[in-house]
């Protein structure tokens, strides 16, 4: 998810949103991923990297998400592939309901370039899967479509774009008004502090950009190497 693609869906998000007509979204990835992440490939010039990372999350990822979360409208995720980072779990999870194919995988890979997980991650996925979710925020990892099933993420199915376009149907001929209501309950109930967790995770990840980690990280992955972290 490079800041053109950021751009395009952002774009479409908001035209979706604005549009009377329409009620159900889906969101899904081409290919063999639903999202490989956010894109890192412009390697960092020296502490602070060539990227304000605290702008970038509020002028990007950020509206992304809350297009999807404080939405009237209900959103679906199809998850094809892999979903790794805040750009490819926070994004799907946001959706109000996740269909994974069996093959689906899940990656929380932040530390590895020595940044905390973003787009609202911590959050949602603390609030949605409880302690389970506890050792993938704080240092990483990798769980399976199963796994995120039982945290109660996703529910995992054969033909998830299939499952999600016959559900999106069902949902646009029920009684949708109570749906949107039933969302803003659940915002209020789950999710009313995120516009200002998102404030404080922003300023974090912003702080973490400017470390000797965060650039030793980021040229390790893409020298394809073993990071020298220091600590700070």
């Amino acid at each position: 998810m490079g800041p053109e693609l950021r751009a395009e869906l952002l774009d479409a998000l908001r035209k979706f949103n604005n549009d009377p007509g329409k009620r159900v979204g889906i969101l899904t990835g081409a290919g063999r991923a639903f999202s490989a992440g956010a894109d890192i490939s412009v390697k960092p010039s020296g502490p602070g990297g060539s990227v304000n990372l605290e702008d970038e999350l509020r002028n990007s990822f950020h509206l992304i998400l809350k297009e999807i979360r404080f939405s009237d409208k209900l959103f679906i995720a199809a998850i094809n592939g892999v979903a790794a980072g805040g750009a490819g779990i926070s994004l799907a999870i946001a959706c109000d309901f996740a269909f994974a194919s069996r093959n689906a995988r899940f990656v929380t890979a932040f530390q590895n370039i020595g940044l905390v997980p973003d787009t609202g991650l911590t959050l949602m996925m603390a609030r949605l899967a409880g302690a389970k979710a506890l050792r993938y925020l704080l240092i990483g990892g990798e769980f399976t479509a199963e796994e995120a099933e039982s945290m109660g993420l996703v529910k995992v199915v054969d033909d998830p774009l299939g499952e999600a376009i016959k559900f999106a149907n069902e949902i646009v001929q029920g009684p949708f008004k109570a749906y949107s209501y039933g969302k803003r309950l659940i915002n209020e109930a789950l999710f009313k502090d995120l516009d200002q967790f998102l404030v404080t995770e922003a300023k974090l990840q912003g702080e973490l950009g400017n470390t000797h980690d965060f650039v030793e990280g980021v040229s390790a992955f893409l020298e394809k190497r073993k990071p020298k972290f220091v600590g700070y």
